[in-house]
């Protein structure tokens, strides 16, 4: 049991290998930015944006765009190509744990979609993201983050045509200043939103990949778990979602937000054999920790300071939390509606007014 608890483990931990993967693939975006500022800086140097007119300004803009176009598409073919070898990478991944998680002496066969399947889910499921880019496929959810980084671009450079600013300082608010380590121009939002852009596509290839592993195998898989990351940045919607089982065939997948964590597990019929005795991460009060698997994120968040509470949670719903008398469940069932969407304050006391009342909320 020692060697398919360690595998059990090693499965929950995978997250953690995952994060280190997408801060590598964001670091491929840095030469595509110097190349985007560097033409940038090279087009708007060669005359002075003074002596245009409306026409040639919307000339020089077309002319810009086409340059960024010409850069994105670049960076999207290879960010593309990564994420289709991630998302076989996962796949055969999950596969392998589940056969390496059978108890010892008894085997077990597992089914490996084939690469079309994996692609196929990857493009055309779309992402469970919430709020206005939920439902989006992953292209157009790529496009949609370059159409608005040259809308940006083009944005500041036609406002300082007609606020009368010099190309100097047009440039330097496109690429920011020394000073400030170039993260108060318009390019370091653009880099900010690569990050969240690479971070948010990997989550999805991973989930979907996974997920085919589970509907190839629904003879041996019967349910998956969210397990949501056991610390203090974790979202409202990722802290309820925590320990959440659903069937192979329904229900949310991360990414439920931008620059989501949470992944999730698959229960297979073996899996009570062997979880007595799991652990999973946590990052609490007393730094790093491992604590029980079966522990959810509010029970966790239960055992942790107040002062932890109100950082993860805010000071009103921390306040609420250990004084408003209601039970673990309750307060977690509070935080979302049926459709999975965080419950605002005032929603939450509309369905429980006496627990405000108690917590002098």
């Amino acid at each position: 049991m020692a060697a398919n608890q360690a595998i059990f483990d090693a499965t929950i931990r995978h997250a953690v290998f995952l994060e280190k993967l997408k801060a590598g693939e964001v670091v491929k975006f840095a030469p595509f930015l110097k190349e985007i500022d560097r033409a940038i800086r090279e087009r708007l140097t060669k005359s002075d944006l003074t002596e245009y007119n409306v026409k040639r300004l919307e000339a020089l803009l077309k002319e810009v765009d086409s340059l960024l176009l010409a850069i994105f598409d670049r960076y999207s073919a290879q960010l593309n190509l990564d994420l289709v070898d991630i998302a076989n990478y996962e796949a055969e991944f999950e596969a392998t744990s589940l056969v390496r998680s059978a108890p010892v002496g008894l085997s077990l066969e597992m089914a490996v979609p084939t690469a079309a399947a994996i692609r196929a889910a990857v493009l055309t499921n779309p992402l469970s993201v919430r709020g206005t880019a939920g439902g989006k496929l992953l292209k157009t959810f790529i496009k949609g983050w370059i159409v608005a980084e040259r809308e940006r671009v083009a944005g500041t450079i036609r406002q300082g045509f007609f606020e009368g600013r010099t190309n100097f300082q047009i440039i330097r608010n496109v690429r920011g200043t020394k000073a400030a380590g170039y993260k108060d121009g318009i390019l370091a939002t653009t880099n900010r939103n690569a990050s969240t852009v690479v971070h948010t596509a990997i989550q999805h290839v991973s989930s979907q990949a996974r997920m085919e592993v589970a509907k190839a195998n629904t003879d041996v898989v019967l349910e998956i778990q969210m397990i949501a990351t056991l610390d203090s940045k974790t979202s409202q919607l990722c802290r309820s979602m925590d320990k959440r089982k659903f069937q192979v065939d329904a229900g949310p997948r991360p990414p439920f937000h931008p620059n989501c964590r949470t992944t999730f597990i698959l229960l297979t019929k073996l899996s009570e054999m062997f979880v007595k005795g799991a652990t999973r991460a946590s990052v609490g009060t007393n730094g790093g920790q491992q604590v029980g698997a079966d522990l959810d994120y509010y029970h966790w968040l239960q055992q942790q300071p107040a002062a932890f509470q109100s950082e993860a949670l805010g000071p009103t719903r921390a306040r609420l939390f250990r004084e408003g008398g209601l039970s673990v469940e309750r307060f977690a069932e509070l935080q979302l509606d049926r459709n999975f969407a965080p419950l605002t304050l005032a929603q939450m006391k509309g369905l429980e007014p006496l627990a405000f009342e108690r917590a002098g909320i």
